[in-house]
């Protein structure tokens, strides 16, 4: 839990130093990366992954609505936290397999004690 808000605190510190760089409909598609690769790793049957990706593909929505309505300042910050929260879903996509695989590791070993005693 410490490490996901830690890791939310990380990318949101660098996303924010960039932030100086407009961002604009040509920057979409590098936006939109991660959210492609979080839904190809799953994080759809991740719970909170699956939140988080919600969250940024409705903030490249509009983001989108802001860029037509010409309001550049907006998408900007928008295009900004939906790349955070793909980020972010992308990463606890990637960590539930491997707290799964670490719980049966645990597992065994505890097994293992067991069936020496």
């Amino acid at each position: 839990m410490i490490a996901k808000r830690i890791l939310s605190l990380t990318v949101f510190v660098v996303l924010w130093g960039c932030a100086g760089a407009p961002i604009t409909s040509d920057k979409l598609p590098a936006t939109e990366a991660p959210i492609r690769a979080a839904e190809e790793l799953g994080a759809a049957r991740v719970p909170q992954a699956a939140l988080e990706l919600k969250l940024a593909q409705d903030e490249v929505q509009q983001a989108r609505q802001f860029l037509q309505d010409g309001n550049k300042p907006r998408a900007e910050m928008m295009l900004l936290r939906a790349q955070a929260d793909a980020e972010l879903a992308l990463a606890l996509a990637r960590e539930a397999p491997l707290q799964a695989e670490a719980k049966n590791a645990a597992d065994q070993v505890k097994a293992m004690q067991q069936t020496r005693q």
